[in-house]
């Protein structure tokens, strides 16, 4: 039984065939599937390795490949080309004066400011010819900062060269060699002849034949300020032309603002400061003597802070600078300034600085008591009398109840 059994548990020879042979199918088939498998992982490690990256990465990679990936370096820059934009002749012109402005006026400018370093020099373009070889302007020297004076100031020329802009600045004979070859786009005819007497600085007449800068018949307050200043301010605040003249304006191109030069027909020029709503005329134009030229006002566009009262700050000036109003005869009076006072003379009667001063036109002084030796205008305070106030008295020819 037991070898029975034994037989019976045994597979029969046909039966084991198809067994094996199955088992043999389905090694195959695994077989076949490695194969594969195989195949396709080294389809992958080949497409790898023959793809370019930009084939990998198709919607990541914007950037063109060179650019993400070149290991050539960027070509350096030429030694030789500029590394910043051409200067334009304006701005060449406008840092030449300023150079030529402290070598030469800025003595001066430390002498009356007082101080040891001056700021940058205000640089004006008022006309420059379609070629930019000619140009025409002004120049400011602005006062220090909470400083109330009168700015040292002036005009100038200047023709561009191979060498560069040569600036001549008005009171040098430069300036009038240049003057006379600018072509008249740059200094228009009208305006040379005036321009040559201003700059050739001879002495100017005491006798001005100026009337004060505002209304005939107004009576304004006399103000001292600093050397051969005066402020004036009164009346309906309107500063008038005291006679015929070349206006220009200095150091501020906005409208309503700037320092006034008036260059009158023999050369001697007068300066208005502090005063706002400026006259629209422009450069170079003419006024007639009473035209407006603004109003008093506090604001110095010029720098140095806004001043503490309103007023007008007036000086008589040639090309060299300010000069001091003694012996000038201005509307009927003759002008003294000492080291101790400023005031005005007229047949004997004494105004001294805070009292009202009448307009009597441009009409000549009666004559007032002889100084001492022979005055001539000049830059150097002299000594003189201390100041007698003398009490306000009417005049005649004035606006009724006027007084002085």
């Amino acid at each position: 039984m037991p070898r029975t059994r034994h037989r019976q548990g045994r597979l029969d020879p046909p039966r084991r065939r198809r067994l094996t042979a199955s088992l043999g199918d389905r090694i195959s088939a695994l077989g076949g599937v490695v194969v594969i498998a195989v195949g396709l992982a080294l389809a992958a490690i080949v497409e790898q390795a023959v793809m370019p990256p930009a084939a990998r990465h198709a919607v990541a990679g914007r950037r063109p490949v060179h650019v993400r990936h070149s290991r050539t370096p960027r070509p350096a820059p030429s030694r030789s080309s500029p590394s910043r934009a051409p200067v334009s002749p304006a701005v060449q012109l406008s840092r030449k004066v300023e150079t030529v402005v402290l070598a030469e006026r800025s003595r001066v400018a430390r002498r009356d400011y007082g101080v040891g370093a001056l700021p940058t020099p205000i640089v004006r373009l008022t006309r420059m010819d379609r070629a930019r070889t000619w140009a025409f302007g002004t120049e400011t020297i602005p006062p220090p900062s909470g400083m109330t004076v009168m700015p040292e100031s002036s005009l100038y020329v200047a023709q561009r060269t191979r060498a560069g802009w040569q600036v001549a600045l008005a009171g040098t004979p430069q300036f009038t060699t240049l003057l006379r070859k600018a072509p008249a786009a740059v200094v228009p005819a009208g305006e040379r002849p005036v321009l040559e007497r201003f700059s050739a600085a001879a002495d100017p007449p005491l006798d001005t034949g100026l009337m004060l800068p505002w209304g005939v018949g107004q009576s304004w307050t006399l103000l001292a300020t600093d050397d051969g200043v005066s402020g004036f301010d009164g009346g309906d605040g309107r500063v008038l032309a005291p006679g015929d003249g070349r206006i220009y304006r200095l150091c501020s191109s906005a409208a309503g603002h700037g320092l006034v030069l008036l260059i009158h027909p023999n050369g001697l020029a007068t300066e208005y400061y502090q005063m706002s709503d400026v006259t629209k005329v422009r450069d170079g134009g003419l006024v007639k003597r009473g035209d407006y030229l603004g109003r008093t006002g506090t604001e110095q566009p010029c720098g140095g802070g806004e001043a503490p009262q309103r007023m007008v700050r007036f000086a008589v000036t040639d090309a060299t600078g300010t000069m001091r109003l003694d012996h000038f005869q201005l509307g009927g009076w003759t002008l003294r300034e000492t080291a101790a006072a400023t005031f005005a003379e007229r047949a004997g009667v004494r105004v001294d600085a805070g009292n009202p001063l009448l307009n009597f036109g441009a009409t000549p002084p009666s004559p007032a008591p002889a100084p001492s030796g022979s005055p001539s205008p000049g830059r150097t305070p002299k000594s003189g009398p201390p100041s007698v106030r003398v009490p306000d008295v009417p005049l005649p020819g004035g606006s009724p109840g006027a007084v002085v």
